[in-house]
């Protein structure tokens, strides 16, 4: 039976309206640039019914290890041609299968699978799906469960990963999906200027295969060469219900604590959902 009542009526409450959907023949690089210009990680991969009747999903990170391939030494190869059959291949065929979620879960099993995945599929008592619940609309609904005396400095996570802005943007790349980052934050001379956020990157490669040649995006290309997001900086002691709250409303889902010339941590998704599952934890 649903737990929970005290934040949400029903599980319901949690899906996001917003998630993309992509037929099973879609293109892969049809759905990368839907899922940028809906800002989410993720799209559900469905044959007629758009809430997802195949369970499968496909994510911008498993995207991004399947157009760049490492060497050894973590650096992405670049072999023409690779890239363009990889965004011309259905999305099927790049897809897993999504973890589904009875409608009568408990909240905290919800919170504690979106920590985990980064998205769920919502399913009814027959195990139709319902619609998917992703790290966006779990916290647009749930940041009343925060405490209200936690503060940002409080979760932040340090030191922050940085690369210089005339990198190659390879080098980016190759880091990302090592370590299985969605972003990474840019400097130059030592001050934080920006991040560059993977869901950004494998769009702008989609579209440059439109235009017949994906590859020119990347070899010979630094960082500022493909833009970055501009960064939101707060101050340690902001509250963390209205950080994120802000946190949602940037492109890059992240936002970083102290100043440009002194970041003393970043918070992402990842940090807030964990906050709200330590709160539930125990109810």
């Amino acid at each position: 039976m649903f737990s929970g009542d005290e934040y949400i009526e029903n599980l319901t409450d949690l899906v996001d309206p917003f998630v993309p959907a992509a037929s099973a023949t879609t293109k892969v690089w049809e759905t990368a640039i839907k899922m940028n210009r809906l800002r989410r990680p993720c799209a559900v991969v469905f044959n007629k019914d758009p809430s997802g009747d195949l369970g499968l999903y496909v994510t911008a990170r498993r995207v991004a290890r399947e157009l760049f391939e490492l060497s050894e030494e973590g650096l992405v190869v670049v072999e023409r041609g690779r890239i363009s059959w990889i965004l011309d291949r259905n999305v099927i065929e790049i897809s897993d299968k999504i973890r589904n979620i009875p409608i009568s879960s408990k909240l905290y099993e919800v919170v504690n699978g979106i920590y985990s995945d980064e998205c769920l599929s919502l399913t009814d008592d027959s195990g139709n799906p319902v619609g998917c619940i992703t790290e966006d609309s779990l916290i647009r609904v749930l940041v009343r469960t925060i405490p209200s005396e936690l503060r940002a400095g409080d979760v932040a996570s340090s030191p922050i990963e940085t690369i210089d802005l005339e990198a190659p943007l390879l080098e980016a790349i190759g880091v990302m999906v090592q370590r299985g980052f969605r972003r990474l934050v840019v400097s130059d001379k030592g001050i934080v200027i920006g991040v560059v956020v993977m869901l950004d990157i494998i769009s702008k490669v989609s579209e440059a295969h439109i235009k017949g040649n994906p590859d020119e995006v990347l070899i010979g290309k630094s960082i500022s060469g493909i833009g970055y997001e501009e960064p939101l900086f707060v101050p340690e002691d902001t509250s963390l219900v209205s950080l994120a709250k802000k946190l949602l409303n940037t492109r890059s889902k992240c936002v970083l604590v102290g100043s440009p010339e002194s970041p003393a941590g970043i918070i992402t998704e990842k940090d807030i959902i964990r906050v709200i599952m330590d709160s539930l934890k125990d109810q």
